[in-house]
């Protein structure tokens, strides 16, 4: 699946336009039909930009404006207007960014970030007019803009500056493979880790969103990317120092939130889980659970970082001996509302309990089943809720089959089936804690062999 550019796209529209004098309703629907029909990526497309009513030239104006400041070389503080000027536009909306960036923007301002700049002002409006431009664009990324990225890390001493050039980096990373490799290639870690030896609270989060951009896999135009690869590298060089942060930011609620989604992105390994062990992670994120239980945002980082450090069988038992139990029933009965929180919370229940009946057992006498229950009911048409009620059923029964009364008692049996009704992807799932609750379900056998014998090929015996 090839990608199509916005460039291209509208070529191919003005081309409708003018070769088979098309309006341009109809000549939008005839592109998109043939780019369709070739099995085009249309994703980073504005499918009716030519048709909107975008007034694009006051970007325009302030581009031009701009661009002849820089070539008279006019003084720097000269150009802040502008660039807030081309900022505010593109914040209104999808269509001014790819209009600015299709009339030169990227270049103009990579030109006056080219020159020798003691103007902090201006490059700080530089970095937050790039962030502008390329939230959702990050294409116009070159290799004149990674070397930017690198050089800036390792010269400049403003923190404003730094922060926006972060901001900018991670934009850059967003849904796009090619830009994360290139970044990675250049060798940006090595000048991350320096900075966060001795960033501020507030310059550490911008440090650690590089790090989680760093390791996405949302660019859909790319079969195979390496977030695995780059995950394995910074958790390798940074896990140990990101998970020290912890214990020396502990009271900090929005920085230990960035710290601890930080530490689950990177835990790909099972040798990473007990590095955060060894480090004093898991004291430190119960404590957390635990001291910002009211907080929705946190209290949602804690779970995914506990079910992604239960991968690891030896501190899957440590987690629930460290009194895991009620803080994590806790912590879904207060935030249950939240679909995200209960779809996690209830996956965190589900990987502390495969086979691992005594964690099972310890979910259990703090109240797990009743939890389990209500989410299901509060949450009965979210798929994702009710596969992972299944998965956590199922794993904590299928080795404690005296558990299956109370489940039955709260009226289990009944919501897995208006499940099942519902959630047809999510079906073997259902069934499956069905199964294992001793439930009546019907069971589709996947596979059956016909019964027939196996034969020699006669030829092949003669041979």
């Amino acid at each position: 699946m090839h990608p199509v550019t916005q460039e291209m796209f509208d070529g191919v529209v003005k081309e409708n336009m003018d070769e088979f004098g098309m309006d341009v309703d109809e000549a939008i629907e005839d592109t998109v039909k043939q780019f369709q029909a070739q099995g085009a990526d249309l994703s980073k497309v504005i499918i009716d930009l030519m048709a909107s009513s975008v007034d694009s030239q006051t970007v325009t104006d302030a581009l031009k404006r701009l661009s002849k400041l820089v070539k008279e070389n006019q003084p720097p503080q000269e150009y802040v207007e502008e660039l807030k000027i081309i900022k505010t536009q593109c914040d209104i909306g999808l269509q001014y960014k790819v209009i600015a960036g299709r009339e030169g923007a990227y270049n103009i301002i990579m030109d006056i970030l080219s020159k020798d700049l003691g103007d902090v002002e201006v490059l700080t409006e530089c970095f937050i007019t790039l962030t502008s431009l390329m939230t959702k664009q990050p294409d116009l990324l070159n290799a004149a803009g990674i070397q930017l990225i690198i050089t800036t890390l390792d010269q400049q001493t403003d923190e404003n500056v730094i922060k926006h050039l972060l901001k900018w980096t991670r934009e850059c990373c967003i849904l796009h493979e090619n830009n994360r490799q290139n970044i990675m290639d250049a060798g940006i870690l090595d000048h991350l880790k320096p900075l966060m030896q001795v960033a501020s609270a507030s310059l550490l989060c911008d440090c650690l969103g590089v790090l989680r951009s760093l390791v996405l896999d949302d660019d859909i135009r790319v079969e195979f990317g390496r977030a695995h690869d780059h995950a394995r590298i910074i958790a390798s060089d940074t896990l140990c120092f990101i998970t020290a942060l912890l214990e020396k930011f502990k009271s900090d609620e929005t920085l230990m939130n960035d710290v601890i989604l930080t530490i689950s992105s990177l835990l790909v390994r099972t040798e990473y889980c007990k590095k955060v062990d060894d480090a004093g992670g898991l004291p430190i994120i119960l404590s957390t659970l635990s001291q910002f239980s009211n907080s929705d945002k946190l209290s949602k980082q804690c779970l995914k970082v506990l079910k992604a450090l239960a991968g690891n069988d030896e501190l899957k038992s440590k987690i629930i001996k460290s009194g895991a139990a009620p803080l994590i029933i806790n912590a879904l009965n207060k935030h249950k509302v939240n679909q995200q929180t209960a779809i996690l919370g209830l996956g965190c229940i589900s990987a502390l309990t495969l086979r691992c009946p005594e964690n099972s057992e310890a979910l259990f006498k703090c109240g797990a089943p009743n939890t389990i229950v209500s989410i299901m009911e509060l949450h009965p048409d979210n798929e994702q809720v009710q596969k992972n009620a299944s998965w956590a059923i199922r794993n904590m029964v299928s080795r404690s089959r005296h558990q299956n009364k109370q489940f039955i008692e709260l009226g289990v049996e009944q919501l897995l089936h208006k499940a099942l009704k519902k959630c047809k992807k999510s079906e073997y799932d259902i069934k499956a804690a069905l199964r294992d609750l001793e439930c009546s379900v019907e069971l589709k056998e996947e596979w059956t062999g016909k019964g027939g014998m196996l034969h020699t090929d006669e030829k092949l015996k003669k041979k």
